[in-house]
């Protein structure tokens, strides 16, 4: 049986996991554009600290610890910067984005609501919203089950608020 090389090994995990990198780059970042690039930079990041993961952590922990780090660096980066004005396709006549970044016509207002948050609270009800249970979006987000149990209320109600004042 042939051994499978680091790369090989690696290619494989992130075939495996891109759902949870793609769901965290929608979730901040509302340009086609933006969330490839993001996806990426999460990619290359993932790659230069895989060889030291030592597998203590689950999988789709140690990806979201380094995917959310990744994010909350290029936030901090690009703080007090003047937004980029983005380029919509029409202008240079690019094709429709992939799949893997459209969205569902139905979440679309939970989506914008969600965009109201704050980075953390965004990341805790993603994973909420992923099924993840209170001990391991608190090992994710090094917070304590508490912490998390009591964050995951109160974005819920402010969460409910904000879809109120979207209704017609």
């Amino acid at each position: 049986m042939a051994k499978v090389s680091l790369q090989e090994e690696f290619v494989q995990l992130i075939a495996t996991q891109q759902k949870l990198i793609h769901s965290l780059c929608s979730l901040y970042f509302p340009l086609p554009e933006d969330r490839k690039d993001m996806f990426q930079e999460i990619v290359l990041q993932l790659w230069k600290s895989y060889p030291s993961f030592n597998r203590q952590s689950k999988v789709s922990t140690w990806i979201y610890r380094i995917a959310l780090n990744t994010v909350f660096t290029k936030f901090r980066k690009e703080k007090g910067w003047p937004k980029n004005e983005s380029f919509t396709e029409h202008t240079y006549q690019i094709s429709e984005p992939e799949t893997a970044f459209e969205t569902i016509p139905a979440t679309e207002e939970l989506n914008r609501a969600i965009a109201q948050l704050s980075h953390v609270d965004k990341a805790i009800i993603m994973l909420y919203l992923e099924e993840h249970t209170y001990d391991e979006i608190a090992n994710m987000m090094n917070l304590s089950r508490t912490n998390v149990s009591t964050k995951i209320n109160r974005i819920k109600n402010q969460l409910q608020k904000l879809l109120k004042n979207q209704l017609p």
